[in-house]
């Protein structure tokens, strides 16, 4: 063999030997896809279990940082919400009895009936 067919030889062997390291580092590369993936998977199940009251579908992101952002911005929501629904609730009347007419409190039983029956 020439000096030119060897060398080619040595190109074709270390062709080979990079694919080889290629193909390991796709594979590297694909496992470590799946862990993040499975990673942001249970961050999003751990913050929807912190506050129940959100809707899991308003945890979106593919990262941590999108994922923390969209969490911060759904709770934000959510404590306006809650804030609403407390000043709604305070300002309804509340449910009772009818209102009394004034000083029939301090009668007794059969001065309310006298009264009543003096009014027809």
């Amino acid at each position: 063999m020439d000096p030119e067919e060897f060398a080619a030889q040595d190109a074709l062997v270390e062709l080979e030997e990079l694919r080889a390291q290629l193909a390991e580092r796709d594979e590297a590369l694909a496992g470590a896809r799946e862990a993040h993936a499975r990673a942001i998977a249970r961050l999003r199940e751990a913050l929807a279990a912190a506050e129940p009251a959100l809707d899991p579908a308003l945890l979106t992101g593919e990262t941590v940082e999108e994922l923390e952002a969209s969490y911060a911005a759904a709770k934000e929501v959510l404590a306006r919400i809650r804030e609403a629904v407390r000043r709604e609730a305070a300002a309804a009347i509340p449910a009772g009895t009818a209102l009394r007419q004034p000083g029939q409190s301090a009668m007794s039983a059969i001065e309310k009936i006298r009264a009543g029956l003096a009014r027809r």
